[in-house]
C-alpha cells in the first residue's frame, strides 16, 4: 500500500514539472516574435555594400544636389615638379681674349648694363701688335706692287715692254692684294672693328698704341660674370667677362613622364617665383625633352618668359603650371569629391533615397571640374552640394557597426 502512494506522488511531481516547462515556453514565444517585428533604424547604417538610405523626411533632402557625369571641354592645368631660372643662352656670351697680353685696364664691373660694340678692356699684346704691323707692311707692299702694274701697262701700251714683263707685273700686283688680304682678315679674327683697321692705313702711329686691343661687348646686356684685373697676363682660353641679355630668360621644368602627351611647343605657361608670390609670369614651351631622366622619370621642358623689367634672375627657383589645349575628358565638379583616409570618394545616387558611396581615380583639374580616370561612367549622377553631409552619415553608421569605412 505504502509502494503505490509512492508512485503516485512521483507521477504527480513529474506532470506540475511538465507543465511548468510548456508555462515557460508559451510565456518565452511571444517575446521573441515581438523582436523579429521590431521596426527599423531611423537611418540605415548600410543596406547593402557602399550604400546608405535616408528615411522619409530626412532634412539632409533640403542640402543635397546633384549633377550628371559627363564630358567637357576643360583646359588642363599641368604641374611641373620643379623649375629653375636661366639666362637666354641665345642671347648669353662668356667673352675672353683672342691674342695673349697683359690687361691695361677695365671700362666694366660686374652688374654693370653695356652696350653692343662698348669696349670693356684694353689688352696689351705683342702679337696683336705683330699683326697689326704685318697689316701695314703688306698696305705698303700693296701700293708699290698697284703703281708698278699701273706703269708696267702703260709701257705695254706704248710697246716699250713685252708681254712677259706686263705679266710678271701682273701677278705680283694680284700677290700682293691676297696678302693684304689675308693681314686684314687676320686683324678682323682677332677682334678689330673695320674703323680700327683703317686708322692703321695713318703714315705714323703712336708706338704705344699699335700693340692694344679692345674687348668689347657682341650685344646689348648685363655684366654678370667679371674675371679681369688690370696688370694680369691673360690668354685665349680664359673667360675674363660673361655678359647676358637678361630681356628674356629660360625656365627649366621637369615634368612627370605621364603628362608628356599633353605637353606641346607653343603652349601657354605661368611661372611663379618665391622674390614675387603676387606676380604670375606668362611664357611660353619653346622645347620639349628628347629623352626621360631614368631616375626621376621626368622629361625637361623649356620656357622662354619675357623679362623686360628684370626681375626674374638666373638660379631663382621657379613654380610652373602649362595652361593645356581644350580636350574633351569625363569630368565632375570639385564639389563632389570628400576625402578619406588616402581615397578620394563621391556619393553616386541609386534611388530616390540611396546614396552608393564610390572611390574614384581623379586626373587633371581645371578651375571647377577635375577629370575621372576611373570609378565613375557617363550619365552617373554624382552629389555636389550635401556631400560632406552624406559623407559625416556614412562615418557615423560604420563607426556604429564597429568597421572601417
Amino acid at each position: 500500500m505504502a509502494s503505490r502512494k509512492a508512485i503516485s506522488l512521483e507521477c504527480i511531481g513529474r506532470f506540475a514539472i511538465a507543465i511548468t516547462i510548456v508555462a515557460v515556453s508559451a510565456s518565452c514565444q511571444p517575446a521573441q516574435d515581438e523582436t523579429q517585428k521590431r521596426p527599423p533604424q531611423a537611418i540605415a547604417p548600410a543596406t547593402q555594400a557602399g550604400v546608405i538610405e535616408l528615411p522619409e523626411g530626412s532634412s539632409l533632402f533640403s542640402q543635397i544636389r546633384t549633377e550628371q557625369v559627363g564630358r567637357r571641354a576643360m583646359r588642363m592645368s599641368l604641374k611641373a615638379q620643379g623649375g629653375k631660372i636661366l639666362p637666354n643662352e641665345n642671347r648669353l656670351a662668356h667673352l675672353g681674349p683672342r691674342v695673349p697680353g697683359r690687361i691695361v685696364a677695365v671700362y666694366a664691373n660686374l652688374g654693370d648694363r653695356v652696350q653692343s660694340g662698348e669696349r670693356l678692356l684694353l689688352l696689351d699684346s705683342p702679337a696683336f701688335g705683330e699683326a697689326q704691323l704685318e697689316y701695314r707692311k703688306r698696305r705698303t707692299a700693296m701700293r708699290v706692287a698697284e703703281r708698278a702694274f699701273e706703269r708696267a701697262k702703260a709701257l705695254s701700251t706704248e710697246g716699250a715692254i713685252g708681254i712677259s714683263e706686263y705679266q710678271r707685273r701682273e701677278a705680283e700686283h694680284q700677290n700682293a692684294g691676297a696678302e693684304l688680304y689675308a693681314a686684314e682678315e687676320k686683324l678682323h679674327l682677332l677682334g678689330m672693328a673695320e674703323r680700327e683697321i683703317e686708322r692703321l692705313s695713318a703714315d705714323r702711329l703712336p708706338h704705344a698704341e699699335v700693340a692694344q686691343v679692345f674687348l668689347r661687348a657682341p650685344f646689348s646686356g648685363e655684366i654678370i660674370e667679371r674675371n679681369a684685373t688690370v696688370g694680369e697676363v691673360v690668354d685665349s682660353s680664359k673667360t675674363l667677362f660673361t655678359v647676358a641679355d637678361l630681356s628674356t630668360v629660360w625656365v627649366r621644368a621637369d615634368f612627370p613622364e605621364q603628362q608628356i602627351g599633353m605637353l606641346k611647343t607653343g603652349l601657354a605657361v605661368e611661372v611663379r617665383v618665391a622674390a614675387y608670390p603676387e606676380t604670375v609670369f606668362q611664357g611660353a614651351i619653346t622645347y620639349i625633352g628628347a629623352m626621360i631622366d631614368p631616375a626621376t622619370r621626368t622629361v625637361t621642358a623649356r620656357l622662354q618668359i619675357p623679362n623686360a623689367d628684370r626681375r626674374l634672375r638666373p638660379e631663382m627657383f621657379a613654380e610652373v603650371t602649362v595652361r593645356t589645349q581644350e580636350q574633351s575628358v569625363l569630368a565632375i565638379p570639385r564639389a563632389a569629391l570628400q576625402q578619406v583616409g588616402n581615397r578620394t570618394m563621391v556619393f553616386v545616387t541609386r534611388g530616390l533615397r540611396q546614396f552608393e558611396w564610390l572611390e574614384v581615380t581623379i586626373g587633371e583639374s581645371s578651375n571647377e571640374y577635375v577629370s575621372i580616370k576611373a570609378g565613375l561612367k557617363d550619365g552617373d549622377e554624382v552629389v555636389t552640394e550635401g556631400s560632406y553631409a552624406l559623407k559625416s552619415e556614412a562615418l557615423r553608421g560604420q563607426m556604429s557597426m564597429g568597421g572601417p569605412l
